[in-house]
């Protein structure tokens, strides 16, 4: 078994094959959360396979509650929209620099369709420890994702759990960064991919969950802050 986990929750055009290009160097185990309607979709293909309709974080919660098995298994665990970009190369460097720096969430930097700038690529930096990783392809460390499982539940989007995940994790106790030495592309805008139309037809706003999130910790909406940089030179 490998030390490192990505969970995908994949549609019928997820981009996740393509992370699997070099299968016999991958350093990470693959769980595949399937949404569309072709019964064992992907199967065959999955070190671990779900099926279950509906929004992504829903989903993910739902195996942290039932399946918490599977992740205990693993030093580290990855959550990737399946609208993202890469190669096994980047997945197994992202895994190898956060168990050499000790991070405990991480995220890659994101090259195109970035929801924050704060995430795009900075020439030069190797990491950047941070005050927040978003939601698009998150990296926790055993202990993380203990403290923050039972997060996932709280926001049928996704939006604002980063809010929370940070108050769980506070610098320098806890170690959050943005890999930039490991970038990925995000193929879809901002409100634009798979499974929205899925929280449109539930009625779920991102916004007004974000907002809730935030009022609950008694927060406006932060900026991103840049603790620290490692440098390549």
């Amino acid at each position: 078994m490998r030390r490192n986990l990505i969970v995908v929750r994949a549609g019928d055009n997820s981009l996740h094959r393509r992370w699997m290009n070099d299968s016999l160097a991958r350093k990470f185990d693959l769980l595949v959360s399937y949404y569309g309607t072709l019964r064992g979709c992907y199967q065959t293909r999955a070190d671990h396979y779900h099926e279950m309709q509906g929004p992504r974080w829903p989903a993910h919660d739902w195996l942290w509650r039932n399946r918490r098995e599977i992740f205990d298994r693993y030093d580290r665990v990855a959550f990737i929209c399946d609208d993202v970009e890469a190669v096994t190369a980047s997945w197994n460097l992202m895994f190898d620099l956060c168990e050499w720096f000790d991070l405990d969430l991480a995220q890659p930097a994101i090259g195109s369709y970035a929801n924050h700038a704060f995430t795009q690529p900075v020439d030069g930096s190797l990491l950047r420890y941070t005050n927040y990783v978003e939601i698009m392809c998150p990296v926790f460390s055993r202990r993380a994702l203990a403290l923050c499982g039972d997060t996932f539940g709280r926001s049928v989007s996704g939006w604002g759990l980063e809010f929370l995940w940070a108050a769980l994790l506070p610098y320098p106790q806890f170690r959050m960064a943005i890999v930039d030495q490991v970038c990925v592309h995000h193929t879809w805008p901002m409100g634009k991919g798979p499974l929205r139309p899925v929280l449109d037809a539930l009625g779920v706003d991102p916004m007004v969950e974000v907002k809730e999130i935030l009022a609950e910790l008694g927060l406006s909406r932060p900026e991103g802050i840049e603790f620290a940089r490692l440098s390549l030179q």
